[in-house]
């Protein structure tokens, strides 16, 4: 199957080979004026074709005059009627296919052809043909833009200049001789033609003029018609007004004067929360050209807001240079009144669905963790992401029953206080605080108000708070509270469903505490069964074992007591005496560790500072106070406990660096505070610059009879009375260090 070819020559001279078999062609509607649907492309169309028409009519008129008057000029004539005639027939064909580029570029190149060819030929630039130059600048000035034709008139310049450069030295056949009439007949050739160009450039000016004319009046008719405003504006970021439509006062209750007297007027009326948006929108689209899109409010005349839709786009002329701004504002305040109540209407079913939700997961969270340490993040974190809000804290009530911990809180701010410690007093100081003491959920519906009361310096974007309570089996145990960075973010109705959450949340927290307390108390029978195995072995062992060594001396004894060897039985004595001290020193501590149980239920108030005062008396004796240097922190908090079991701790852990300074030349043993725990109890610490111990023992060494290093003198009791002493006040101890740097023990206590 053949193609049609995109060269309209070739599809000439294909149907005039092949014949009408192979395509046919409408030469009468070839050679027609196309209708085109571009007004530009009309207009364009319209030039080529009737200038093509013209200079083959010329030309064969201007054919018929030379043979006349001048024959001898009638074969030079020939040819360029021919081309003539020939490229202009083209023209028309290419303008029937709508390659008007083309077209023009050939009607041009051909008059510059000719004119160059003739002059050339005809003797140079004094030949009459070269007046056709202007015939080629005025026809550029038609068909092609100001660039093109300025080149083209540089052109046609250069060119005269190179054909008179040639004419002067000889360098093109002599000059034709012309008879009056043969240039009376080139000279009107070129006044008709030139003519012709104004005649057709003329008329379609009329025709583009009385189409603009009508075009504007339609345009008109149908701007002040339609059901909306329309505005130009100028193209600068000004956009001063320049136009409205009539529809204006029935938008705005303004009329067209009042915008056209103060060009910014338009800018004067927009509501006062939206002009900075719509300014800076207004600069944006005027330094890109985009186009401007926008939904705002507008004050109306008699003081109401109206919503509006404001749609421009910017206009260039064929320069491509800046026109205006044309607009139109569309009343859409039904469509956002409906949106909006939508949007409400929306917000709180989603609300609600999220506050349900949130719930679920509480409860699934609630159910399945049963550490604190992890369930109250969970929460925290669960309740802060579902909502979007700005913070989420939770607080249990300390031991004294005076303070608020925070023991969970959400994003980086929360980690810091956790990190300080932060708590607040129960009472009326402080919504926590006032939650808990009253037992009832509270609502800051804008916490500016409360500045003073509520401000925190690591949440500064706090305009709304909730506090609600947390309990469990009647109890208040502590408070949640969540923060928004909206004011009045919180409802009556928020408070039904969030208490609901917060109420699993305190079960759940009391589940979790009475877990813990039960693998507590199974870990710890479970450690005193190992450690009664352990201590029935150990004492079986360590107490056979200086019975044994005074079995066997005495029968030394009485051997040396028969053969009178008084310096052996001497010996034998001492050693006798170092078992039996042995001996009694095991039983002694045993016995403390039996007593340790039964603590003086006087519980009392005492300075820290003294209890590490009398230890230090009953263990570092005076000739060795100058060498171990005791450094004790001033003003220690004051301790609630059993006075005597506090010094026989404090006694032990003092004791325990001394023995194990190792060759220390400058022993030094630092005794303090480090801070508070996460439940507000005091953290106290005794460091010490002595030999340390390895991280894989740090457990081990509060085991009964664990001793790491058999050389040095002890039970292996010490460590395990203090532990066990410690955590019958509630509190706990460990240790840090690592070998050949020390040791630090922490532990705390509770306080007053």
């Amino acid at each position: 199957m053949r193609m049609p070819s995109s060269n309209p020559f070739l599809d000439l001279a294909r149907n005039a080979i092949l014949g009408p078999t192979t395509q046919t062609m409408n030469f009468g509607k070839l050679l027609s004026l196309p209708d085109l649907k571009n007004s530009d492309a009309r207009v364009t169309a319209r030039l080529i074709y009737f200038t093509s028409v013209g200079l083959i009519a010329l030309s064969l008129v201007f054919f018929l005059v030379i043979s006349l008057v001048a024959p001898n000029l009638t074969g030079r004539v020939t040819v360029m009627a021919l081309m003539t005639v020939l490229v202009s027939f083209g023209n028309i064909v290419l303008v029937n296919y709508g390659n008007l580029r083309l077209a023009g570029t050939l009607l041009i190149t051909l008059a510059w052809v000719v004119v160059t060819i003739g002059s050339i030929t005809a003797g140079g630039i004094s030949a009459p043909i070269a007046i056709g130059y202007m015939i080629v600048v005025l026809l550029g000035g038609v068909l092609s833009s100001n660039r093109v034709n300025l080149y083209l008139t540089f052109l046609c310049i250069g060119t005269g200049i190179l054909i008179a450069y040639a004419e002067t030295n000889g360098l093109i056949p002599q000059a034709v001789q012309y008879t009056p009439s043969a240039r009376v007949a080139i000279y009107s050739f070129f006044l008709l033609a030139a003519l012709l160009l104004q005649s057709i450039t003329a008329g379609n000016m009329r025709g583009l003029t009385a189409n603009i004319r009508k075009s504007e009046e339609k345009y008109r008719s149908l701007l002040e018609n339609i059901p909306i405003t329309t505005y130009i504006n100028s193209p600068d970021e000004n956009a001063y007004t320049e136009y409205v439509s009539p529809q204006v006062k029935k938008l705005l209750g303004y009329v067209q004067d009042d915008f056209l007297r103060d060009p910014l007027f338009w800018i004067k009326i927009i509501h006062p929360e939206d002009r900075e948006r719509v300014l800076a929108e207004n600069i944006r689209t005027a330094q890109t050209h985009e186009p401007f899109n926008m939904e705002y409010r507008l004050i109306t005349k008699d003081g109401r807001s109206i919503w509006v839709k404001d749609e421009a786009i910017f206009l260039r002329d064929e320069s491509n240079q800046s026109e205006y701004w044309l607009g139109v504002w569309t009343d859409i305040t039904s469509r956002k009144v409906a949106e909006e109540e939508q949007a409400d209407l929306i917000s709180v079913m989603t609300k609600r669905t999220i506050q349900l939700q949130t719930g679920a997961d509480v409860s699934r969270a609630a159910s399945s963790i049963l550490d604190l340490d992890k369930l109250l993040p969970t929460v925290a974190e669960l309740i802060r992401n579902h909502f979007d809000y700005y913070y989420v804290g939770i607080f249990l009530v300390d031991a004294s029953k005076q303070w608020a911990i925070l023991r969970a809180a959400t994003g980086e701010m929360g980690r810091q206080m956790i990190a300080a410690g932060h708590k607040l007093e129960i009472g009326e100081s402080s919504m926590i605080g006032w939650c808990i003491l009253h037992g009832q959920a509270r609502i800051a519906l804008d916490a500016g108000e409360e500045a003073v009361r509520f401000r925190n310096p690591l949440l500064p974007l706090t305009r709304s708070e909730i506090a609600l309570p947390l309990t469990a089996r009647g109890e208040v145990i502590g408070a949640m509270t969540i923060q928004s960075e909206l004011s009045s973010a919180f409802s009556r109705a928020d408070i039904t469903v969030l208490q609901a959450m917060a109420d699993q949340v305190g079960n759940a927290i009391q589940n979790a505490r009475l877990f813990t307390e039960r693998a507590g108390l199974i870990k710890e029978l479970e450690g005193r069964n190992t450690e009664l195995e352990r201590f029935t072995y150990t004492v079986s062992h360590d107490l056979k074992s200086p019975l044994v060594t005074i079995r066997g001396f005495l029968g030394f004894l009485r051997d040396s007591a028969r053969t009178g060897n008084m310096e052996r039985f001497d010996r034998d004595m001492h050693r006798i005496a170092n078992a039996v001290d042995k001996m009694q020193a095991l039983l002694n501590d045993l016995l403390e560790l039996s007593r340790v149980g039964r603590l003086n239920t006087l519980h009392e108030d005492i300075p820290f500072g003294k209890i590490i005062q009398e230890a230090v008396e009953l263990v570092i004796p005076p000739s060795d106070e100058t060498r171990v240097k005791i450094i004790v922190q001033q003003d220690l908090p004051v301790v609630h406990g059993d006075h005597l079991r506090l010094v026989e701790v404090m006694q032990n852990l003092i004791s325990n660096a001394v023995k194990f300074m190792g060759n220390q030349a400058e022993p030094r043993i630092e005794i303090g505070q480090h801070g508070f725990d996460q439940d507000g109890k005091p953290v106290f610490f005794v460091r010490d610059n002595g030999i340390g111990i390895e991280p894989q023992y740090h457990e081990r060494i509060f085991g009964l009879f664990n001793r790491l290093d058999p050389t040095i003198n002890g039970t292996g009791i010490g460590l395990t009375l203090v532990k066990r002493i410690i955590e019958l006040h509630g509190g706990r101890i460990w240790v840090e260090s690592r070998l050949g740097a020390g040791a630090t023990f922490y532990f705390t206590l509770p306080s007053n």
